[in-house]
């Protein structure tokens, strides 16, 4: 039968979560999987605890080392080494509800294999009874999978990585992670695998439990430089040149525009260069004018006084209130 998942999990230091991660895995009701785990060159003992998870479990789980490349080279050599029909991607601090995947893949068998899933996700900190589910716009079904990115990029909801079900096939066309991000990675990569995908369904009973707080996790182990400042403009660069087919659509144009927006908004002033070149790209979408981003006081003060105005104000705000 035709339904083969393979769940790849990229691993660095995460001892302290990744039992818990790879039970929720192993707890499945579909039972027709492989779990491979890629040890991202961890410095503390994961390695070992992984290997103990396989030698109580040799024909379900497959652990590997990857040279430190970090967790998009991980999933990549994941993904090599997988054979399933379907991947399901997973960090190593993160949670799968029992049914998530079973009941994913009743879509792909009423839709076809040409679409992909996706599923609610929940933040959580410590226990997962702690979770906070989010009613996000994105969480319905898109015959334009385009579509979805425009909703997401105009701040009508995000996405997360484990959330997705995919085919194998749909990944081997979308072509691999990108390795030389530091930023924003699943954004970049999930924005070409959508674009291929020929419908997304939204499935009511798949959840993902998200943990908060975590140092260790991807999205905290460093915190923003200039490398990553650049790393993050550039996907928005990549988002554009993706889409490129949908180009002439003034709704796919305002959202690209927004995370050009959201950029500004997020580094002023730092990383001049970057900022301008931003603002360039802002402009050469086709818009004259900047509109406000960011929180609801800033928004407010912005429609007052300018987008570019508030961010100065804003900026001396944060100068004085460092001096207190």
């Amino acid at each position: 039968m035709k339904d083969k998942v393979s769940i790849i999990i990229p691993a660095f230091d995460a001892s302290k979560f990744i039992v818990e991660t790879i039970d929720s895995a192993m707890q499945q009701l579909h039972k027709n999987i492989e779990i491979i785990i890629i040890d991202d060159d961890s410095k503390d003992n994961t390695w070992d605890i992984i290997k103990s998870c396989k030698d109580k479990h040799p024909d379900l789980i497959r652990i590997f080392k990857n040279k430190r490349k970090g967790a998009c080279a991980a999933r990549n050599y994941g993904f090599e080494l997988s054979t399933g029909d379907y991947i399901q991607y997973l960090d190593a601090d993160d949670i799968l509800h029992p049914s998530k995947i079973e009941n994913q893949l009743q879509l792909f068998e009423q839709f076809g294999d040409e679409i992909i899933v996706s599923g609610y996700w929940g933040r959580f900190y410590n226990t997962i009874d702690t979770v906070k589910w989010g009613n996000q716009v994105i969480n319905k079904n898109y015959d334009a999978p385009v579509n979805w990115l425009i909703d997401s990029w105009n701040g009508n909801g995000m996405g997360q990585t484990s959330i997705w079900l995919t085919t194998s096939r749909l990944i081997e066309s979308s072509g691999p992670w990108n390795e030389k991000l530091l930023i924003n990675q699943d954004g970049e990569f999930f924005s070409r695998v959508l674009l291929n995908a020929k419908a997304i369904k939204f499935c009511e009973g798949a959840k993902v439990y998200y943990r908060s707080g975590n140092l260790n996790s991807i999205t905290r182990k460093n915190n923003f430089g200039e490398f990553k400042a650049i790393s993050l403009l550039h996907s928005y660069n990549l988002y554009e040149s993706n889409c490129k087919d949908y180009i002439d659509s003034n709704r796919l144009k305002k959202g690209l525009a927004n995370n050009y927006m959201n950029f500004i908004y997020e580094f002023y002033p730092l990383f001049p260069k970057l900022l301008k070149s931003s603002e360039d790209n802002f402009y050469s979408l086709g818009f004259k004018k900047m509109w406000p981003v960011g929180g609801y006081r800033f928004k407010k003060l912005a429609n007052m006084i300018g987008f570019k105005n508030a961010l100065v104000i804003r900026n001396g705000i944060n100068k004085i209130n460092l001096k207190i």
